[in-house]
C-alpha cells in the first residue's frame, strides 16, 4: 500500500496541512461523520477495499486507519 498516498488523502479529507500516523483523529476539528464516510469512499476508490463504519469506530489514530485499510488488502 502506498502510505504516502494514504496520508495525503487523509490530509485532504481532514482539511489539514499534514496527517501523521500518530495523529489522534478526534483532535481534528473536521473529524465527523462526513469525514468517516469520506475515508470509507477513499479506501474504496484508491485502494479497492471496503471498510464498514463499525470497523472504523475502534480507530483512534491515523495509523489505526492505515492498518485497517492495509489489513483489508491482504
Amino acid at each position: 500500500m502506498d502510505k504516502t498516498l494514504f496520508y495525503e488523502q487523509m490530509a485532504q479529507i481532514l482539511d489539514a496541512e499534514e496527517v501523521k500516523p500518530e495523529n489522534v483523529l478526534k483532535d481534528f476539528e473536521t473529524w465527523d461523520s462526513l469525514a468517516v464516510l469520506s475515508v470509507m469512499a477513499m479506501a474504496d476508490s484508491k485502494f479497492g477495499v471496503a471498510i464498514k463504519a463499525d470497523e472504523m469506530r475502534s480507530a483512534v489514530t491515523a495509523a489505526d486507519l492505515e492498518k485497517l485499510v492495509e489489513g483489508k488488502l491482504k
